[in-house]
């Protein structure tokens, strides 16, 4: 893939986006390849019987299901949310805004069906649909420059991704509503006291943070997550 890089490292699966010269902006290419990164983590996490190469149960063969799964940004930016300069050129193009619901809403629910806990590891900025990528996940670890922002309402946009449903469930109704209606950056320690992410890390990279986070959970009891 060209802007997503999947690295497995025995139990822990990590998803990274990669697509710096567009600030992490979706664009089709890089939608495709999340959904594409999303359905294969979770086909991992399925416990598959050992059959090695004559059907005689080769124990090497596979490490192993995947236990935990770490999405990352890159170290300035976590997601600006949909390539915008993509976005106009597609307004002449009728049928290329149908990509919410061919294109988008694929990829969010490819997220959700991964059966094992997400860790999201934000830097920087999540904007957009980016802000309702890190919502879809379990659990978000910040870096102390992190932060939030609709974007939505800016640009004329209905919310998308799960981010109308998510967001009432983490503060309430009213106060989602004011947070998607005013727009404004939501800095990482506002929120951590609004309880949209878990912890916030001193400095500008929360990615180790969130890594041994993960890999705890890694380690856990993986069919009580499941279950819970």
């Amino acid at each position: 893939m060209e802007f997503v890089s999947v690295t497995r490292d025995a139990g822990l699966l990590t998803i990274a986006i990669d697509r710096p010269q567009g600030h992490n902006s979706l664009n089709r290419a890089l939608r495709l390849e999340l959904r594409q990164a999303f359905e294969e983590a979770a086909e991992q996490c399925v416990v598959k019987p050992e059959t090695g190469p004559t059907g005689s149960g080769d124990a090497t063969a596979d490490p192993g299901p995947v236990r935990a799964v770490l999405l990352k940004g890159g170290k300035k930016v976590f997601c600006t949310g949909q390539d915008l300069k993509e976005h106009l050129t597609e307004m002449t193009e009728p049928s290329a805004m149908d990509k919410v619901d061919t294109e988008y809403n694929p990829m969010i629910a490819a997220l959700a069906a991964i059966p094992v806990p997400v860790v999201a590891a934000v830097n920087g900025a999540a904007a957009g649909a980016g802000w309702s990528l890190a919502l879809n996940c379990d659990f978000r670890i910040a870096a102390a420059s992190a932060s939030f922002k609709a974007a939505f309402p800016s640009i004329g946009l209905a919310t998308d991704c799960g981010i109308s449903y998510l967001l009432p469930k983490l503060v309430g109704p009213a106060q989602a509503l004011q947070l998607l209606y005013d727009d404004h950056p939501i800095r990482s320690s506002r929120a951590l006291e609004l309880g949209l992410v878990t912890q916030v890390v001193d400095g500008d990279d929360a990615d180790e943070a969130a890594e041994a986070f993960a890999r705890k959970l890694a380690s856990g009891p993986t069919g009580s997550y499941r279950e819970i």
